[in-house]
């Protein structure tokens, strides 16, 4: 009798388990969900592609340039890059917005600059404007960026031309705009070349 009662309570504790095993969840991982980060030489969330530099130093998308001051302005950029002052850029751009510090105008032309491996190997002295023709004027229609090296050319030293570029853009005037940075650029580099630019080694035959 008392292994009949041993044998049904096993049997029972048997079934008892096994109907446990079969409510209890299985814990699963879930598979991480995909997310796109920046990476360099891709423009931030939200902003347009990157455009290439093509027979100019200008890339126009959206100012409606005209084509003879084009090469006026690319003619002063090439000059300053053939002369070994710097590289010069303009880029007119549509779509920029303003996301926060670290996705704005700026950090867009800091990325394209990058990207556009702009300035030489050696020397990687640059300066890249940005017209944004459908920014309201209260955000600033035109914008700069200088590469670390042409740490000589500051603030101060382009505050004029900024201002004087931003008031014709602001008026939609975006040839005018052109122009301007073009020529007040092109005479203050200059200016600031003859002390900054690097002294001859002795003894080296120029």
């Amino acid at each position: 009798m008392k292994l009949r009662q041993t044998a049904i309570y096993s049997i029972c504790c048997y079934l008892v388990i096994t109907l446990m095993g079969c409510s209890v969840p299985v814990l699963t991982t879930s598979a991480p969900t995909p997310t796109l980060e920046w990476q360099a030489g891709m423009p931030r969330a939200g902003q347009p592609a990157f455009p290439a530099l093509g027979q100019y130093w200008i890339v126009d998308n959206g100012c409606s340039f005209d084509l003879e001051k084009i090469k006026i302005a690319d003619a002063m950029f090439e000059k300053l890059r053939t002369d070994g002052i710097a590289e010069v850029a303009i880029v007119c751009q549509t779509g920029i917005v303003d996301k926060g510090g670290t996705n704005d105008d700026k950090i867009w032309l800091r990325d394209w600059a990058r990207w556009a491996k702009m300035g030489s190997v050696q020397d990687s002295r640059s300066v890249v404007w940005l017209i944004r023709p459908d920014a309201k004027p209260a955000e600033q229609r035109v914008s700069v960026e200088i590469s670390r090296w042409l740490f000589w050319y500051t603030a101060i030293d382009y505050a004029d031309g900024l201002r004087e570029a931003a008031n014709y853009a602001n008026a939609g005037d975006f040839n005018g705009a052109l122009v301007s940075i073009a020529r007040n650029t092109d005479e203050k580099l200059r200016q600031l070349w003859l002390t900054h630019q690097p002294t001859p080694t002795a003894g080296v035959v120029q």
